[in-house]
């Protein structure tokens, strides 16, 4: 894991641009302490910061390959040997061990369509020097960043967006107000935009050639979508055990280092399979869970029981409201834009203690989108019923849910079940909907509307089961835009690199066969993926519920944390954008027990403190 920065130029890179490639690779030290070189081109720059997990003595980058190629590369290539060992039957030859030499090799023998046959978690910039182009790539999935920018002369390119703020003729204070406005309802800004109009991400399962003599000079080509094919299998018990055998080969290829290797462990079944797994390669193995001192908001007792069930060493972080504060501007600063996902908290500080024992740590994430988990899936199965009323049945129902107080048994259910998925669901989460974010944003616009970003995504899905809808809608926007980029950046921030073997191209295959009633069955979500584990982990860890790092933000705003809440209210500058007189109001409502305004206030602080460190200075 590591991190890299460069420039690409429609020219000769002068002086002051060299010394900003050096700049923007200071902001990213933290990706890679172990190693900073640069590699400097009549018109590319390029800095690499490692951090040594695989082929320690020669895996350092940027790569010379041969006359021809230059490359850097973040993240894991997991099938690299065997790919390696393809090429040394073809006659190659090889001077390191590291996934770079294979990749570059692959790239010269096959172009920009190598990329295909690459399985894990990556982003890379590769250079041409006698075509004078360079290719940037990522991952299927995304859990590697790679964001960029087009200034139609020169390219930038960084695996965190902090360092194109150290560019002199960047406009710090641009905030696109459309994707702003999005923010307020997914808690983040979707990909590929970000809230900077200039700055992009390379969406997942892209990668992007830059070719200054061409007709298109900056051309982006999408090389995976990962497609659902639910089949109902006749033999449950096979199909569960191909399920058993493909996760147990990613964990063994996610276990693949020259370096210990941890894993995180929650008190549900994603991390318990995960350590189970790693465990029964590594017996002395670390698991790592963090919980805050509020019994109502812990994990720590279930994660300890799965731990001494598997018998393997658990290291306990118990955080306080102190840490929390501690760890706030930190959180905002590393997450680039603004997300405002309360785990962040969580995860950072248990990231920042596994960081003091080993470097690699495997995690869960990606378990509920592929075999799904999420409780709010279930809603597919009771809302059909009401949506499948006639119309004349349905209308009033339908004006029953709006008029309905808040709150009152069974709103939600007649809302879901009279209005089509497509013009409700939009992922995981669901903050601000457009009615409220009119009496908090100041720049709203009635024109944008939050199913600009769904819109084609269900058009990809249409006629599938809801369940398939939802999971592949989350796939797209929640994954991308919230779980992995709080694993990725929050984990690099301590230098701690992060695996998530769920992510993975073959488990995916297995994941995409999967009928509705194998995932939504016996009162459970990820029903077959909970029955194929069952022997290896306790039967309460087997049935439990996802809790997903529960932090108390709901009970401390109400208490230790609102003058700190407050007084970010009161002293941000962004009145541009925020009333704060109606923020104010919110953070009041919740603490006298009112109105449960806790996600909606943590959405504006978290905007107003990034808005402090990127727009205000």
């Amino acid at each position: 894991m590591c991190g890299f920065v460069g420039m690409f130029k429609n020219g000769s890179l002068c002086d002051e641009e060299r010394l900003l490639v050096s700049n923007m690779s200071n902001a990213i030290a933290h990706r890679g302490p172990d190693e900073d070189k640069a590699l400097l081109f009549d018109s590319l720059a390029i800095a690499f910061r490692r951090l040594s997990i695989i082929d320690l003595e020669k895996g350092s980058q940027p790569f010379v390959y041969g006359e021809r190629y230059v490359g850097i590369f973040n993240g894991e290539i997991y099938n690299y040997l065997e790919l390696r060992d393809e090429l040394i039957r073809e006659g190659y030859e090889f001077n390191t061990n590291s996934e770079i030499e294979v990749m570059l090799t692959l790239f010269s023998k096959e172009g920009e369509v190598f990329i295909n046959k690459l399985r894990g978690m990556f982003a890379f910039c590769f250079y041409d020097k006698e075509k004078n182009t360079i290719t940037l790539g990522r991952d299927p999935f995304g859990i590697k960043p790679l964001y960029y920018m087009n200034k139609g002369d020169s390219v930038y390119f960084s695996s965190e967006s902090k360092a194109f703020y150290l560019d002199p003729t960047l406009d710090k204070a641009k905030i696109d107000k459309s994707r702003l406005q999005h923010y307020f309802t997914y808690q983040y800004v979707p990909e590929p935009s970000t809230l900077h109009p200039d700055i992009k991400i390379l969406p997942a399962g892209h990668y992007m050639v830059c070719d200054f003599s061409a007709e298109t000079p900056v051309r982006c080509e999408k090389y995976y979508t990962p497609v659902f094919k639910p089949v109902k299998s006749d033999d449950f018990e096979k199909k569960a055990a191909l399920l058993r055998e493909t996760v147990e080969s990613s964990v063994k290829y996610h276990m693949i280092s020259d370096v210990d290797v941890g894993t995180f462990l929650s008190g549900g079944i994603d991390s318990a399979v995960i350590t189970a797994t790693a465990s029964k390669l590594n017996p002395g193995i670390k698991a790592f869970t963090v919980a805050f001192g509020v019994k109502e908001y812990s994990e720590m007792d279930e994660a300890s029981g799965i731990a001494k069930h598997l018998d393997v060493e658990h290291i306990k972080l118990v955080g306080t409201i102190e840490d929390f504060k501690r760890a706030f501007d930190k959180v905002v600063y590393h997450l680039d834009f603004p997300m405002a996902d309360p785990s962040t908290m969580a995860i950072y500080l248990i990231c920042e203690e596994a960081a003091r024992h080993l470097k690699v740590v495997l995690s869960g994430e990606g378990s509920d989108e592929l075999f799904g988990g999420y409780r709010i899936y279930n809603e597919t199965l009771t809302s059909s019923k009401i949506y499948s009323l006639p119309g004349f049945v349905k209308a009033p129902l339908k004006l029953l849910s709006k008029i309905l107080p808040n709150g009152v048994s069974g709103k939600q259910l007649l809302y879901r079940g009279t209005t089509p998925l497509s013009e409700r669901y939009i992922g995981n989460a669901f903050i601000f909907d457009e009615k409220s974010k009119r009496s908090i944003l100041k720049t709203c616009d009635d024109s944008v509307h939050f199913t600009d970003i769904t819109r084609d995504l269900y058009k990809d899905v249409e006629g599938m089961p809801g369940i398939t809808q939802m999971q592949y809608v989350d796939m797209h926007t929640w994954l991308r835009g919230d779980i992995l980029v709080k694993g990725d950046r929050l984990s690099m921030a301590h230098s701690l690199e992060v695996r998530v073997p769920f992510l993975d191209k073959k488990v995916f295959e297995v994941a995409s066969s999967l009928a509705t009633d194998e995932k939504l069955s016996h009162g459970t979500t990820k029903y077959i993926f909970r029955h194929a584990f069952r022997d290896l982990v306790n039967e309460e860890t087997v049935m439990r519920p996802k809790l997903g790092y529960p932090v108390p933000v709901r009970k401390w705003l109400k208490e230790d944390l609102y003058d700190w809440a407050k007084d970010i209210i009161v002293n941000s500058g962004a009145d541009e954008y925020i009333d704060k007189k109606e923020a104010l109001r919110l953070l009041d409502a919740h603490r006298e027990g009112k109105e449960d305004n806790y996600r909606k206030l943590w959405v504006i602080l978290v905007f107003l403190r990034w808005h402090s460190m990127y727009v205000g200075k």
